[in-house]
C-alpha cells in the first residue's frame, strides 16, 4: 500500500493549484482578447441629416463605431461611417502565437479592422501581448502615417526598430490615441525625435528601476515599448504616464488624460 507523507501531499496540492490557476487565467485572458460592444447596434443614419454634430452625437458615434471626433470628421459620407460600424460589431477569429520564448500575442489572420484617421505622432495601444498569463500589452508611436511606419520596442532580445503599421490591423484589440490640444507640426516633431533617437535601443523590461526612467532622449540606453512612446513625449514636455510610477506600461498611457481616442476596436 502506498504511503504519502505530509510534505508530498502538500507538494502535490501546490502543483495542482498552480496548474489550475494557470489554466484559469489563460481562460480569462482569451475571454478579453476581443470585447464586443456592450450596446446594441443602432441606426446612425440621422447623422447625415445634421448640419453639425454636438458632443452627445460624437459620444453616440464613438459607442457605435469606435471612432472618435477627429476620425468621424475625416470621413466624407454616411456610408463610410456605416462601414466602420459594421466592422465594429462583426465577429472575428483569432489565433495566439508565440513571439518570444516567454511571450505571446493574439493575431487575426483575416482582419476586418482598418484605420480611419492616422497621423504622425499618434500612439497605438493593444492588450494582445502577454507573458504567460499576464497581459502586459504593447505600444507604438506612428512616425510616418503616409508610409505606414511606426517605431516600436517589440520584444525582449530585440532592439527597437521601425515596424509596419499594417500589422496593427491584425490585432484583435487596438486603440489609437492622439495628444490633445497640440498642432500636427508639434506631434510630427515628436515622431521625428522617436525615429532619430529611439531606433536600435536594446529592450529592457525594467527600465525605470534600472536605469532610471528619464534620461535625455539622445542618451537613452535601453527601453521597452511603453517607455519608448512615453520618452518621446516626455522629451517634448508631456508626461503621458497616468500614474507617474517608476515603470510606465501601455495601460498607463492608455489612461492618460493628455490623450484623446481617435479610434478604438475590441477594447470594450
Amino acid at each position: 500500500m502506498l504511503k504519502f507523507n505530509k510534505k508530498t501531499v502538500l507538494s502535490v496540492l501546490w502543483c495542482y493549484c498552480v496548474i489550475s490557476l494557470y489554466f484559469a487565467s489563460k481562460f480569462y485572458i482569451e475571454g478579453i482578447t476581443h470585447i464586443y460592444p456592450s450596446s446594441e447596434k443602432s441606426d446612425i443614419s440621422f447623422i447625415a441629416e445634421k448640419d453639425s454634430l454636438n458632443d452627445e452625437d460624437y459620444a453616440f458615434i464613438l459607442n457605435q463605431t469606435g471612432l472618435g471626433k477627429s476620425a468621424v470628421n475625416s470621413l466624407s459620407s454616411l456610408s463610410e461611417l456605416e462601414e466602420y460600424q459594421q466592422i465594429y460589431y462583426s465577429p472575428i477569429d483569432f489565433i495566439c502565437k508565440r513571439n518570444s520564448p516567454v511571450s505571446s500575442e493574439e493575431y487575426v489572420p483575416k482582419p476586418l479592422l482598418k484605420f480611419a484617421d492616422i497621423e504622425d505622432g499618434d500612439i497605438l495601444i493593444t492588450r494582445s501581448s502577454h507573458v504567460f498569463s499576464w497581459r502586459n500589452g504593447h505600444a507604438a508611436i506612428v512616425i510616418n502615417a503616409e508610409e505606414g511606419r511606426t517605431v516600436e520596442a517589440v520584444v525582449i532580445g530585440r532592439n527597437s526598430s521601425v515596424q509596419s503599421l499594417d500589422k496593427w490591423e491584425h490585432y484583435p484589440n487596438v486603440t489609437v490615441l492622439r495628444l490633445k490640444n497640440a498642432s500636427s507640426e508639434e506631434r510630427k516633431s515628436i515622431a521625428e525625435a522617436a525615429e532619430n533617437y529611439l531606433v536600435g535601443r536594446p529592450y529592457n523590461l525594467i527600465v525605470g528601476f534600472l536605469p532610471r526612467k528619464y534620461r535625455s532622449i539622445e542618451k537613452q540606453g535601453s527601453t521597452q515599448c511603453a517607455h519608448l512612446v512615453w520618452l518621446a513625449y516626455a522629451s517634448a514636455g508631456y508626461d503621458i504616464d497616468s500614474d507617474k510610477g517608476l515603470i510606465v506600461t501601455p495601460k498607463d498611457i492608455y489612461e492618460s488624460e493628455l490623450l484623446e481616442v481617435v479610434q478604438t476596436y475590441g477594447m470594450g
